[in-house]
């Protein structure tokens, strides 16, 4: 049997195709993350770091509550223990070296992994404003022809969805990670990671964390 392509299949159809098409625009406008990175002391006795201090420089709590668990559960492992500086420090305390050496020096961390924002940019960006025009049709025998306006040549019976335009924004982040050894307050790591196109600041934190926690795993920063 032959399956007629009805007016309602024939919605439920474009209706699928606009949905796969947006799915697969939105894959392929995603940016990748960038990073570098500079060793300042290889040689430290103490690498890879296996009790780590996590701090992310912000002024705003839930931000930085959000980044620091994100990189904390990334670099947690069975030999790799993970603190998370604001679960061990009031929110308003000074971040500074002696502050955040006595913290660590409390745990018995050997390294501190310390984020800072470098670049910021928030750029507004519109979407929608697209129809979608779906003929109507009338069935003749095993196929389908699309109903023609009366007096017309080219133009057709059609309805029209059209999607309603507005503004989003769009994140652009560079953050500078620097990686301490604990006990001399010697740093011996640094690198810059960057993300753009991103919708959310949650979408930034989780990125740029993720790729951050496996960078310093690949290069023995941190242990396994």
């Amino acid at each position: 049997m032959f399956a007629r392509l009805t007016r309602h299949n024939a919605a439920k159809v474009m209706k699928a195709v606009v949905i796969l098409t947006s799915a697969a625009l939105l894959a392929a406008c995603a940016a990748k993350p960038k990073v570098s990175n500079k060793w300042i002391d290889k040689s430290n006795g103490n690498l890879p770091f296996d009790k780590v201090l996590v701090v992310g420089v912000t002024a705003n709590t839930d931000r930085r509550i959000s980044f620091e668990s994100s990189v904390a559960e990334d670099l947690f492992s069975e030999r790799t223990a993970v603190w998370t500086s604001i679960s061990l420090m009031p929110a308003d305390q000074e971040i500074n070296e002696g502050s955040l050496r006595t913290v660590a020096n409390t745990q018995g961390a050997n390294g501190i992994v310390v984020t800072r924002v470098i670049d910021l940019k928030i750029e507004p960006v519109e979407i929608g404003g697209r129809s979608t025009v779906l003929a109507e049709e009338h069935q003749s025998g095993f196929d389908h022809t699309y109903r023609r306006k009366q007096g017309t040549l080219f133009q057709y019976d059609y309805e029209e969805d059209v999607e309603a335009t507005y503004i989003t924004s769009e994140y652009t982040t560079k953050l500078q990670t620097d990686v301490y050894d604990a006990v001399s307050g010697d740093r011996v790591y640094t690198m810059t990671s960057a993300i753009s196109k991103q919708e959310t600041l949650a979408d930034v934190i989780k990125v740029l964390s993720d790729e951050i926690a496996k960078r310093l795993r690949r290069d023995k920063v941190i242990q396994q």
